[in-house]
C-alpha cells in the first residue's frame, strides 16, 4: 500500500462529524441558539431494493465511454488569453491534449469564467487535502454514475486480454503538467520502478535503501505476485499478471490519486533530481524525495484543475487555474471556470459555523457541523446566502469502533480476538440510544457492513439476505445477553463489581480515542455512550484520549488497543477496495496481518521470520504463523479467489462466503447506523453543483463519505461557475 494512501483519516473523520438531516428536519427552522431539531422517523437505509441496479455492475471489464464532440474551436478564460497575448503562455491549442476530457453530466451546463471560491476547513489538512479530495486529474479512470460505470481520464482507452491477466491502456496524448511538461509512459514507470521497485528494479536501488513506497494491492494477482509494466511508447502501458484481474479497470478509477490514492503518475522531470535511486551521489535517502512529493509544496506540478500556489501551515493555502489542464466543456471552453480557491483553516467547530452563517464561505462538503447545527445553518441562509442541500453519504456504519486483533498486550491480544468477547460487547451497546441522541433518529441501526449501496447487496435476493444478516448480527441491544456470554466465555465478575481476564487478572478496555476531537461531536459524543454501556455490564472502560503525534505508526505497530472515530463508506463493490472485509493494509482492525498481506511478493515478505512479529521491521505477521488469527488467513484465501475469478456472480458469491465468516467470526468491526444524510453548503449563484435529485436521476442520490468514489471530485467541481463571476472577485 502506498504511505500516500495513508492520508489523515483520524482527522477527516473528526471533521466528518455527521452533518445530516432529512428535509422535513431541516425545513424545521427556527433559531434556537443551537436547539436540535426535533427527531423524525429514521429513514430506510437503501440496502434491499425491490430490483437489482439498472446500471451494469462495475466489477465487468469495463469499455471506455465515448468523449462528447467539441462543436467549436478551443476557447480559454480571459486571464489566461491575456497572458498568451502577452507572450507568457502557448496558445489554448498547444496547451491541451488532441482529445480532451469533457465531463458527461447531464446537468452541467455551459458556465462562465472568473470569480473566486472561498471555502474554510475546521481542520488544518484539509486547506490542502480536501482540495485535493475535490480534483480529479490524477486519475487514469474516473468513476460514474456513484460507481455504477468507469469512463476514462488521463486513460482515453483501454482493453483486456480474454482471461483479464493483460491490460493495455492509452494516455490521451499532449497531456500537461501544470508547469507545461508533457505526462508520458515515463511518469507511471518512475512510481513503479523509482520509488516502488516494481519490475525488479528493487535489485538494482543502492545497498541498504528501500523503496520509498509500497505496491498498492491492484498490483497485484490473486497469487500475491506483483504484475509487470511495460511502456512500449509515451501513451501506451500494459499491465501484466501470471492470473486474472478482472478489477483493473475499477482499481484504476478508485481515489483521486496524486496525494490520495497510489499515486500512478510521479513527474519524473522534477522528482527524479531528488531520488535517492536515481542520484545517489546528492540523496543518501528519501527525505528529500518526500519532502518534494508533498501535498503542501506549491512546487510540485500537479495534472488538476487548480495548482496549489500558496501554502501557510495551518492558516491557508490558495489555489489558481491550472493553464494545462486536459478537460473541456461541450462547446470546448477549456476547464475549469473559476479562476481562483480561496481555502482559511479555523480552529474549531464553532467558529467554522460563523463562517458560515456570516457568508464568508462559498461552498461546504467536509466540516464539523452537525445534525445539532441544521437549524442555524437554515435560520441563517437568507443572510448567508448558503443553501442547505442534502446527499446519501453511502455509510455502513455511522460512527464505529474496533478492537485490535494485533494489540500488542497478549491478555488483551487474546481477549479481542475472542468472538466470544467481542459479541458480548457488541450486544452490550445500545445503538438506539446513539440513533435518537447523536443522528436524531436517522439512519438504519447496524452492526456495520460495507455501504448498503454495495452492489453485492442489491443483485438479487441472496444479496439482500447476505447484507441483512450482517448488518443484525450481534447488534440487537440485550445487557442480559452480553453478560451471559462474557459470563460462559471466562470474563466473570469480580469482588469489586468488574469484569476479570479469563485468569483472572483485570480487564480494562481503554475506549481510545483522538486527542482533538471535540465534545458534542458525533464520535465523542458516541463514545461516551459506549463507555457508559460496558461499564453497565461489568467492564471497566475508560475513555482514552491519545495524542496526534504518531498516532499512526502506534496502531501499525499494535500499540493502540482499539479505534473509534471512524466509519465505513466505501464503495462501489466490497472488491475493489476491501481493507474493511480483509484484512489487506496496516490501517484497520488487523494491523499487523495487513501489513503482511501488502509485503506480499516482496523481498520483505520472507524476512525476520525469525523474530518476534511486534519487533520486526515493520511489524507484521504472516499467515499461518503461530500469532496469526485463522480467519483471517480463510478471508484472504476467499480474497485471492475474488481477484482471478472472471465471472461476476461468482465473485460476488465469494464475498458473500467472506460476509459468512465476519457474522461467525466476528464482528471484527461494530457501527451504528446506515446511510445518514449529509449537509452540502452551496452559495446562491453557484452553478452545476448538482442536488441529490440530479445524483438520483444518474446514479445512487450522491456518496459522500467515500474515498474510493471521491466526492466531490466525481462530480467535477471544475465545471462549477459563477451565475455572476464580477459579484466574487475576491
Amino acid at each position: 500500500m502506498s504511505r500516500r494512501r495513508m492520508l489523515n483519516r483520524r482527522d477527516f473523520m473528526r471533521l466528518s462529524a455527521v452533518s445530516a438531516a432529512t428535509t422535513m428536519i431541516a425545513a424545521c427552522g427556527g433559531g434556537g441558539g443551537g436547539q436540535a431539531p426535533a427527531p423524525a422517523a429514521p429513514t430506510a437505509a437503501p440496502a434491499a431494493p425491490t430490483a437489482a441496479p439498472a446500471a451494469p455492475a462495475p466489477t465487468t471489464a469495463s469499455v471506455a465511454t465515448a468523449i462528447p464532440a467539441v462543436t467549436s474551436t478551443f476557447k480559454e478564460s480571459p486571464m489566461l488569453a491575456a497572458m498568451v497575448q502577452a507572450g507568457t503562455l502557448p496558445p489554448v491549442d498547444e496547451r491541451l491534449p488532441k482529445n480532451p476530457y469533457t465531463p458527461p453530466h447531464a446537468w452541467v451546463g455551459v458556465g462562465k469564467y472568473g470569480g473566486v471560491l472561498n471555502k474554510t476547513y475546521n481542520n488544518a489538512w484539509g486547506i490542502t487535502g480536501f482540495i485535493h479530495e475535490m480534483q480529479y486529474g490524477n486519475s487514469p479512470l474516473r468513476y460514474l454514475r456513484d460507481g455504477l460505470a468507469i469512463g476514462p481520464g488521463l486513460v482515453e482507452s483501454w482493453e483486456a486480454n480474454a482471461d483479464a491477466s493483460e491490460w493495455t491502456f492509452k494516455l490521451r496524448e499532449g497531456v500537461k503538467w501544470s508547469d507545461g511538461e508533457p505526462l508520458t509512459t515515463s511518469d507511471i514507470l518512475y512510481w513503479w520502478e523509482d520509488t516502488i521497485g516494481g519490475n525488479g528494479k528493487e535489485a538494482s536501488y543502492p545497498a541498504g535503501l528501500k523503496p520509498i513506497n509500497s505496491p498498492p494491492d491492484e498490483a497485484r494477482s490473486g497469487t500475491g505476485s506483483l504484475m509487470t509494466l511495460d511502456a512500449p511508447d509515451d501513451y501506451t502501458f500494459i499491465m501484466k499478471f501470471d492470473a486474472p484481474a478482472p478489477l483493473t479497470a475499477d482499481r484504476l478509477a478508485m481515489w483521486v490519486n496524486g496525494f490520495i490514492g497510489p499515486g500512478w503518475f510521479f513527474p519524473r522531470h522534477y522528482l527524479s533530481q531528488f531520488n535517492p535511486v536515481l542520484n545517489p551521489s546528492a540523496y543518501q535517502d528519501w527525505e528529500e524525495h518526500q519532502r518534494k512529493f508533498n501535498h503542501n509544496n506549491p512546487d510540485y506540478p500537479r495534472l488538476t484543475g487548480w495548482k496549489l500556489d500558496t501554502f501557510e501551515d495551518g492558516v491557508r493555502s490558495v489555489w489558481s487555474r491550472n493553464p494545462y489542464y486536459w478537460a473541456v466543456d461541450a462547446e470546448g471552453n477549456q476547464l475549469p471556470y473559476i479562476d481562483t480557491i480561496n481555502v482559511t483553516n479555523v480552529q474549531d467547530k464553532e467558529i467554522e459555523k460563523l463562517t458560515f452563517t456570516q457568508g464568508n464561505v462559498d461552498h461546504a462538503h467536509f466540516h464539523a457541523q452537525a445534525l445539532a447545527d441544521v437549524q442555524d445553518l437554515r435560520g441563517a441562509e437568507a443572510s448567508s446566502g448558503l443553501e442547505v442541500r442534502f446527499w446519501d453519504s453511502g455509510s455502513g456504519t455511522g460512527s464505529m469502533y474496533f478492537f485490535s486483533q494485533d494489540y500488542k498486550d497478549e491478555k488483551l491480544r487474546a481477549a479481542f480476538r475472542d468472538p466470544k468477547f467481542r459479541q458480548g460487547m457488541s450486544h452490550a451497546y445500545n445503538r438506539a440510544d446513539v440513533q435518537r441522541a447523536v443522528y436524531f433518529g436517522l439512519g438504519e441501526l447496524t452492526n456495520g457492513t460495507m455501504s448498503p449501496k454495495a452492489i453485492e447487496y442489491n443483485i438479487n435476493d441472496q444479496g439482500r439476505a447476505a447484507y441483512a444478516e450482517w448488518r443484525d448480527s450481534y447488534m440487537a441491544y440485550d445487557p442480559e445477553l452480553a453478560a451471559q456470554i462474557l459470563d460462559e466465555a471466562g470474563y466473570t465478575v469480580g469482588a469489586d463489581g468488574k469484569r476479570t481476564l479469563p485468569d483472572g487478572s483485570p480487564l480494562q478496555i481503554q475506549v481510545t480515542y483522538p486527542a482533538d476531537q471535540q465534545a458534542g461531536g458525533e464520535h465523542l459524543s458516541k463514545n461516551e455512550r459506549l463507555v457508559r454501556d460496558w461499564q453497565a455490564i461489568g467492564i471497566d472502560a475508560v475513555l482514552t484520549p491519545v495524542p496526534a503525534e504518531g498516532y499512526g505508526e502506534q496502531w501499525r505497530s499494535g500499540d493502540i488497543p482499539m479505534i473509534t472515530a471512524w466509519e465505513v463508506g466505501d464503495g462501489p463493490n466490497h472488491l475493489v477496495f476491501p481493507s474493511w472485509v480483509v484484512a489487506d493494509e496496516p490501517e484497520r482492525w488487523a494491523p499487523l496481518h495487513g501489513r503482511a498481506y501488502t509485503l506480499r511478493g516482496t523481498a520483505s515478505e520472507t524476512e525476520q521470520l525469525d523474530v518476534n512479529p511486534w519487533e520486526r521491521n515493520p511489524p507484521r505477521i504472516n499467515d499461518g504463523e503461530p500469532d496469526s488469527v485463522p480467519a483471517i488467513a480463510q478471508i484472504h484465501q476467499l480474497y485471492d479467489q475474488s481477484k482471478v475469478e472472471p465471472d461476476a456472480m461468482r465473485r460476488h458469491a465469494l464475498v458473500w462466503d467472506m460476509i459468512k465468516i465476519h457474522v461467525n467470526e466476528g464482528p471484527f468491526f461494530s457501527g451504528t447506523i446506515t446511510n445518514q444524510p449529509r449537509i452540502i453548503l452551496v452559495k446562491n449563484g453557484l452553478m452545476n453543483v448538482p442536488t441529490r435529485d440530479d445524483l438520483l436521476a444518474e446514479g445512487l442520490g450522491g456518496f459522500v463519505n467515500p474515498w474510493i468514489i471521491p466526492s466531490p471530485a466525481t462530480y467535477d467541481p471544475e465545471t462549477w461557475y459563477w451565475e455572476d463571476p464580477s459579484a466574487h472577485g475576491g
